[in-house]
C-alpha cells in the first residue's frame, strides 16, 4: 500500500476534563493517530534524525495513511527558517517575504555549513566545489572541505561560532587512510575525537559548541596519502 508523506504541524492536548465547546475554542480536534519508528528519514542519500526544540529525537506520526512530519524538526534538518507569526496564528516556512511582520523565530534553527559559508569558516585551503572532488558513493554534495595533505595543505580548519550557536554537527568521511580528528575550542580544550577509516563510511559527530567562540577540527595523526572529506551541505549549526 502506497503511503503518502506530507510536511504537517501535530498538535497534541490532554482532553481528560475538556468539553467538546473547549476544545473548539482552541481550534484543536482529538484524533487518533500513531508514533511510526518504521519510517526513516533521508535527506540528500544519507540517514538523518528528526529532533525537537531539546535535542531528543522525534517520530513521524501516521494519521489516515498519511505520515505527517515535525515541520521545525525538517527546517533544522534542511536549514530553513521556520517562523511563528502569532497575530496570524500562522507558521511560516523560509522567507516570509514581510520584513514587517512581527514573527517570532522557533527555538534551535540549525543551518548548513555551505549555507553560513564565509560568515563562520573564513577561508580554508581545504574548501572545494570542484565537481570532480565532490562526489562520495555517488552522492555529489556540492560543497566540502577535502584534505589531501598536498602541497603543504594545513591539517585544520577553523568554524567561527562566537557564541552564537549551541551545537555543531560535522559529517566525515575517509577517502584513504585512518585518521584520527580532535575537535578544540579557541582555548584548546578537546571536545570530541573522532577516528575514521574508509570502512567507516560517512561518520557523524554533534559536538557542544555552547559559549564557544571559535572551533578547531584538526587531524591529529594520520596515515601517509590520507584523504577527508568533509561534507558543508550536511554538517550544520543549530542556534
Amino acid at each position: 500500500m502506497n503511503k503518502k508523506v506530507g510536511l504537517g504541524i501535530l498538535a497534541a492536548t490532554l482532553t481528560f476534563g475538556i468539553g467538546t465547546g473547549a476544545l473548539a475554542a482552541t481550534g484543536l480536534e482529538p484524533i487518533k493517530a500513531y508514533l511510526n519508528s518504521t519510517i526513516s528519514l533521508k535527506m540528500n542519500g544519507t540517514t538523518v534524525t528528526a529532533k525537537d526544540a531539546n535535542g531528543q529525537a522525534v517520530l513521524p506520526i501516521t494519521y489516515n495513511g498519511t505520515t505527517y512530519l515535525p515541520v521545525r524538526a525538517v527546517g533544522n534538518l534542511m536549514g530553513t527558517s521556520i517562523t511563528y507569526d502569532k497575530s496570524s496564528s500562522s507558521v511560516i516556512i523560509g522567507d516570509s517575504g514581510n520584513t514587517g511582520s512581527s514573527t517570532t523565530p522557533i527555538e534551535n534553527k540549525s543551518q548548513s555549513l555551505s549555507t553560513l559559508g564565509t560568515k563562520v569558516l573564513g577561508t580554508s585551503d581545504w574548501h572545494t566545489k570542484d565537481p570532480s572532488n565532490t562526489v562520495y558513493k555517488d552522492k555529489d554534495y556540492k560543497d566540502i572541505f577535502l584534505y589531501t595533505g598536498v602541497n603543504n595543505q594545513s591539517k585544520s580548519f577553523q568554524i567561527m561560532t562566537d557564541n552564537k550557536y549551541s551545537t555543531l554537527h560535522l559529517e566525515l568521511a575517509s577517502l584513504s587512510g585512518n585518521q584520527k580528528i580532535v575537535i578544540m575550542n579557541q582555548d584548546n580544550t578537546t571536545l570530541k575525537t573522532i577516528s575514521v577509516n574508509p570502512d567507516n563510511g560517512m561518520v557523524s559527530a554533534d559536538v557542544d559548541v555552547s559559549n564557544t567562540k571559535a572551533i578547531f577540527v584538526e587531524i591529529t595523526d594520520a596515515d601517509n596519502d590520507s584523504k577527508l572529506f568533509v561534507p558543508l551541505t550536511t554538517s550544520s549549526l543549530t542556534k
